[in-house]
């Protein structure tokens, strides 16, 4: 295993979003999301970035996580770099927190 730029970001990006969930998403889902993150981690450091973003993406939308306008950039650029369906981003959009600049 090595440590790629895009593995680097990724890993930042996780970080960023630990304990970040949605208190009711969390109720509703029947635990917390920060250890579906850490999974997430684990599958891209082991060499399964498309399986990895997924399951975050996924987990992003089922927990109702609020994404900077750099987070969402961050997960649009891994996910066209790592071949994922762009259907798996879908929504994500809805997520982000409106930049305070452009108010």
């Amino acid at each position: 295993m090595y440590w790629t730029e895009d593995r680097r970001r990724f890993k930042r990006l996780v970080e960023a979003l630990l304990g970040r969930a949605d208190a009711q998403a969390e109720a509703e889902m029947g635990g917390p999301l920060d250890p579906r993150l850490a999974d997430s981690l684990v599958t891209v450091i082991a060499g399964e970035e498309q399986l990895g973003l997924d399951t975050l993406c996924g987990n992003v939308l089922d927990y109702q996580v609020r994404l900077t306008g750099e987070e969402y950039t961050t997960i649009t650029e891994l996910a066209g770099r790592w071949d994922l369906d762009i259907r798996v981003i879908d929504g994500l959009n809805t997520l982000v927190i409106p930049d305070a600049a452009s108010e």
